[in-house]
């Protein structure tokens, strides 16, 4: 029986319960599956068949001891792929590509752009590090990306030719919450994620200003913690949204379909995202969504049918938006879940396992 090593974080949240879906799926296709987590996991799971579970040493797994670790755990176990990403890429692509693993893959997360913007790195440093990235990436056999744009933006940042690239979006369990009708729901919009400057608040802010006027009941919910929570929190002060703006703070992953479920629309703001885990949580509990035009939202927003992308720098925009999702909101919502369905549910995870295979049959010939 043949071996998949995939290295990521503890399952319970969208991204590592992808690769938790993605291993389920080797091991129904007759492979062993050893899971690797960082965060130097406390009471790993028990083997259970033919699945393994291991966790670094340290919490990010980047130092000498972690890569003795992995190179250990390939030699004995022989995985004939291993999948990385986030902290682990570099150590397991170099143990990879030592022991010679046939394949290796990097699922490449974050767009290049948004990286450069929320860590304010010097040219000199963000050289560096792209030109490490590169060398790393170039290592794996095959990427995975989440969107159509970040396939692009691989191939010109980091000189990856494009067949060595494949799209395959995160897939998310199907809501254990009824879709609630709008008659149901507050009349609030709200935000998910990080508070930090690429995710475009302090835009959405001054934007939303203008929508209060022309919807005075209108509310603004933002979930989220980060670096720009003061300055965001003064900024809506100064505005005199302190009763139509809420800030929430972080919320656990499993209550978040409760946030979009009780909202009308969710919106995103960001200046640049590979994807946006959160529109999809989004359209998973029937909730449209209005969007700016990133590089993920281009893959998961149809303008039109499940909500709308919209132009903060354009006076009045979202406002308009939001009118034209009130107007129909049982079409777009309809729409938002049809969507989710064909492209984002879980049971789509056998088309990207069977991706995946391709890619083993067409090196191997």
């Amino acid at each position: 029986m043949e071996s998949i090593l995939i290295s990521t974080s503890r399952f319970g949240t969208a991204i590592p319960d992808y690769f938790k879906f993605l291993g389920e799926e080797f091991y129904k296709n007759n492979f062993s599956v050893i899971f690797v987590f960082d965060g130097k996991v406390d009471n790993v799971l028990p083997y259970k068949n033919n699945i393994k579970y291991f966790t670094y040493p340290n919490k990010r797994p980047t130092k000498i001891n972690d890569f003795i670790f992995i190179c250990k755990i390939i030699k004995k176990e022989n995985p004939v792929l291993c999948i990385s990403n986030f902290g682990s890429t570099n150590i397991l692509t170099i143990a990879s590509c030592i022991f010679r693993v046939p394949h290796r893959i990097n699922y490449v997360h974050t767009s290049p752009h948004q990286l450069k913007m929320d860590a304010r790195r010097s040219s000199i440093h963000d050289w560096v590090l792209r030109q490490r990235k590169t060398l790393i990436l170039k290592g794996n056999t095959h990427i995975i990306t989440n969107s159509a744009m970040m396939s692009d933006l691989i191939t010109q940042s980091f000189k990856i030719k494009k067949n060595k690239i494949s799209v395959l979006p995160y897939l998310l369990e199907k809501s254990k919450n009824n879709c609630k009708p709008f008659n149901k729901r507050e009349f609030s919009i709200c935000i998910v994620g990080r508070l930090s400057l690429s995710k475009g608040h302090r835009d959405l802010l001054l934007a939303f200003n203008e929508c209060i006027k022309i919807n005075p009941k209108l509310n603004l919910l933002i979930v989220g913690d980060g670096p720009e929570k003061n300055i965001l929190q003064k900024l809506a002060k100064s505005l005199n949204q302190k009763n139509r703006v809420t800030f929430l703070g972080n919320i656990p992953n499993k209550d978040i379909g409760t946030i979009f479920s009780k909202c009308f629309l969710s919106i995103s703001a960001s200046k640049s995202e590979a994807f946006g885990i959160v529109n999809i949580e989004s359209l998973r509990e029937g909730t449209p969504i209005i969007c700016t035009n990133t590089e993920g939202s281009k893959d998961i927003i149809v303008d039109g049918k499940n909500g709308f992308n919209f132009d903060l720098t354009k006076k009045n925009d979202l406002a308009k938006k939001i009118n034209l999702v009130l107007k129909d909101w049982k079409k777009y919502s309809e729409g938002a879940l049809q969507i989710f369905e064909k492209k984002y549910a879980r049971h789509n995870i056998s088309f990207h396992y069977q991706t995946i295979i391709n890619k083993f049959q067409k090196r191997n010939i």
